[in-house]
Order: structure tokens, then C-alpha cells, then sequence
């Protein structure tokens, strides 16, 4: 639990310090639809992206989204397993190319069987992410591609190298 800590400390030093005095006028996508492929939320997931706070050359956005695993259950019955990922990503600008860093959690609802098989179970955990990444979006343009490693702590408990890559469809907005 003291390394989780130690990673959101970091994040947030980085975002502090990020922070420039200079004034200039950028484009930030202020809502983005994001197909993700891999990622935080499994093997994909549709997402919706907000832009919350910008300034300068670095915004900082919070995603959500959705993404099933099986649609069927063991039983071959529709009882899709239901993955939810939410994340608060931190970008810095450097023209059409964005850094990208944060933290997620994902949301997993799983349908299992009961110990005598009766019924069956939806099992409720959470994973933790980290995200660490590229963008390039050309200002004024409202697509972008991402590239990203995202490990994965398995219901805080085991490590998974993981990684994803993303298309987004940007609604942008002038920052002054």
C-alpha cells in the first residue's frame, strides 16, 4: 500500500510542478469518445473523456467507460462479465504530441458459479492502473491516437504488464 501511495504522490508532484507561468493560446479537447483496445479496462472499452482544468500547455482530464469480457455465462445463457474503467489522466503538450500520465481504477462485476453449483454468483472487485503514455492530436483536428503501458494490480494484489492503444474523437474547446 506504500508504493500506491508513493506512485499517486509522484503524479501529483508531477502536476504541481508542470504547472508554467508563461500565457499562450492552446486547443484542448474538452469532451473526446475514446475506443480504447487493451487498456484499464481489459481487452477494450468505449469511453468518454472530459477535460476539467487546462492551462498553458497541460490539461488534466478524468475518463470513464464500459467493456464486457464473456456476453455469456457458463450456463450459455446472455449474463455479460461487466467491466467499468475510470481514470484521471494528467497531459502535457508539447505541440501536436501530449505526454500522458495517470492513475485508473477498474471496476469488474463477474459472474461465477456458486460452491454447489445452484446459482450463480456476481462478484464485485476492483483493480488499480497505472497509465503511462503517448498522444498525438493535431490542433484543430479532432482525432487522436494513443499509445500506452498500463500495468495493472489485479484486485491489489498481483502485478500484470498490460498496455493498450486508443482512437479518440475530440469536441474541443479554446483555452484563453
Amino acid at each position: 500500500m506504500l508504493k500506491i501511495r508513493n506512485i499517486l504522490l509522484l503524479f501529483f508532484l508531477i502536476v504541481v510542478f508542470s504547472i508554467s507561468l508563461k500565457s499562450q493560446t492552446n486547443i484542448f479537447p474538452k469532451h473526446t469518445i475514446v475506443l480504447d483496445i487493451g487498456g484499464i479496462g481489459g481487452y477494450g472499452s468505449l469511453n468518454y473523456e472530459r477535460t476539467f482544468f487546462s492551462k498553458n500547455d497541460f490539461f488534466i482530464s478524468y475518463k470513464a467507460g464500459f467493456s464486457f469480457y464473456r456476453l455469456k455465462d457458463f450456463e450459455r445463457e446472455i449474463n455479460p462479465d461487466l467491466l467499468f474503467p475510470i481514470s484521471l489522466q494528467y497531459h502535457r503538450k508539447f505541440k501536436n504530441h501530449q505526454a500522458v500520465l495517470g492513475v485508473g481504477q477498474t471496476i469488474s462485476s463477474i459472474v461465477k458459479a456458486s460452491a454447489d453449483f445452484a446459482s450463480k454468483i456476481r462478484r464485485n472487485r476492483l483493480s488499480l492502473s497505472g497509465i503511462i503514455g503517448y498522444r498525438y492530436q493535431k490542433d484543430n483536428r479532432p482525432f487522436s491516437i494513443q499509445i500506452s503501458y498500463t500495468p495493472i494490480f489485479e484486485r491489489y494484489k498481483t502485478f500484470q504488464h498490460w498496455g493498450g492503444i486508443s482512437f479518440g474523437y475530440s469536441f474541443s474547446k479554446k483555452n484563453k
